[in-house]
């Protein structure tokens, strides 16, 4: 019976070691939808573009060099860019990294309207809006350049 115990003693907590390693086993080894394979479908589509949309060619770049670095290969860079020559790029260059990257956005118009300060003229605000005279004055047909008032609005734009 003194044999029993003894073993007992000794294998107890062993055993509670097995059992806490095997636990941690199965839950590091449980997807938690951030792994390789969690929500794998076997798709190309499941993987989401963490690339930039465009590569601004730096001194010394190379299309294997910006391939190496953006994870596309040398024959996409070739597809996505056919307007440019492998072997003369230019710093400063913009290189698509997508087939179709997106669309910039257009620059906003600008303010509808100048709000006329004292001392201004039809000159000075065309000067400041980089607006022509004439235009100026086809917007704004009920303003007389000679009776410009601090306070009059002048249409910039249609």
């Amino acid at each position: 019976m003194r044999d029993a115990s003894y073993r007992l003693r000794y294998l107890a907590p062993a055993a509670l070691a097995i059992l806490v390693a095997a636990v941690i086993a199965v839950v590091v080894s449980v997807p938690d939808g951030s792994g390789p394979h969690s929500g794998a479908t076997g798709t190309p589509h499941a993987t989401v573009r963490t690339v930039s949309p465009y590569w601004i060619v730096r001194p010394g770049d190379t299309f294997t060099q910006i391939a190496a670095k953006t994870g596309l290969t040398v024959a996409q860079l070739e597809a996505f860019n056919p307007q440019a020559n492998p072997s003369s790029l230019v710093p400063g260059q913009r290189l698509n990294l997508w087939r179709h990257p997106p669309v910039p956005r257009p620059k906003p118009p600008g303010p509808l309207f100048w709000t006329v300060r004292p001392g201004e003229s039809f000159g000075s605000i065309a000067a400041k809006t980089g607006i022509n005279i004439s235009k100026l004055e086809e917007l704004n047909p009920q303003l007389k350049p000679t009776t410009l008032q601090p306070g009059d609005r002048v249409r910039l734009r249609p």
